[in-house]
């Protein structure tokens, strides 16, 4: 099995007790309404993923060092007298089944919103 079944599997079968652990009961809306929380967090991981990839993060945290490390003299005195850079190796971080989580998100939170949609304007 490769991981976009696993995940594809473990996904459908958290939404399948999902409603247990939020309503107490089960039923086909209840049901939906799992499967569609279950792909807004596929998809929030997913986006977190390309934050990562981005280097959102690190790009965030090399400019408040900077900022902190201009604005106390001290610690630059020590900087200059050292010889030492600012500058730091950087770490790249890919993921290879980044778009499992996107394509798996998006089916489900689509899915189960058209047949909600559906259920709604049925009944």
């Amino acid at each position: 099995m490769n991981f976009k079944r696993v995940l594809f599997l473990i996904s459908l079968g958290s939404s399948l007790v999902l409603p247990f652990f939020l309503y107490r009961q089960w039923s086909i809306a209840r049901w939906f309404d799992a499967l569609f929380l279950v792909g807004l967090l596929l998809l929030m991981v997913y986006f977190i993923m390309v934050l990562i990839e981005g280097q959102f993060f690190t790009a965030f945290l090399k400019s408040t060092r900077n900022f902190f490390a201009k604005v106390n003299k001290k610690d630059q005195l020590i900087r200059e007298s050292e010889k030492r850079s600012f500058d730091r190796v950087d770490y790249r971080k890919e993921f290879p089944s980044r778009n499992s989580f996107l394509q798996i998100g998006l089916l489900f939170s689509i899915s189960s919103l058209v047949i909600s949609v559906a259920l709604y304007y049925l009944n």
